[in-house]
């Protein structure tokens, strides 16, 4: 699924903030040949004919294990640009990201250790807000999501999906600097 751009099409993908009893947060870990290497909210590209949550259980299940979720409300959207993103397919991406309250489990991905390597992705695990915040050697994704967690925790999904607008992205393409944010 793609909602054009400016010239190329926007991917478009899900992500889920699974967020167990402990307040934790399950991140994923992507490592890209370009170099980018940080940790986002699981989740991935909706394929056609799906909807957002078919696309995030299927998601989830591919990169966590968990074999069931509820899907909470949509709690924020960000797009983020990348031109040439996908071999050229793609001006960039937009996340719609989900609510995903969950119990505590040991993340074992249902992908194989190929199928994984094959979507970059190269470790999966739980974090504490404070973690979040105090992560200076490792990359997170979106920005400010140690702040975000905090007022889902504190107040609830919000009534209307947070707009987090368009930010350029941290991965260098085709020779291009390194941008601040992914």
């Amino acid at each position: 699924m793609t909602t054009e751009a400016a010239g190329r099409p926007m991917r478009q993908a899900v992500r889920g903030l699974m967020i167990d009893p402990a307040d934790r947060v399950l991140l994923v870990n992507i490592a890209f040949p370009d170099g980018f290497d940080g940790w986002i909210l699981p989740g991935g590209g909706i394929e056609d004919g799906e909807s957002l949550r078919e696309a995030l259980i299927r998601e989830l299940t591919e990169e966590t294990g968990v074999p069931e979720v509820f899907v909470g409300p949509m709690v924020w959207r960000q797009t983020t640009r990348h031109p040439g993103m996908g071999g050229g397919r793609w001006d960039g991406q937009t996340n719609t990201t989900f609510l995903v309250p969950c119990h505590a489990f040991e993340p074992t991905p249902a992908m194989t250790p190929e199928e994984l390597a094959a979507e970059h992705v190269v470790g999966v695990r739980w974090w504490t807000v404070a973690e979040i915040e105090r992560a200076t050697t490792d990359v997170v994704k979106p920005d400010g999501l140690a702040e975000l967690v905090a007022r889902v925790l504190e107040h609830g999904a919000p009534a209307e999906p947070w707009d987090l607008g368009i930010v350029d992205s941290a991965r260098a393409v085709q020779g291009e600097p390194t941008r601040s944010d992914d």
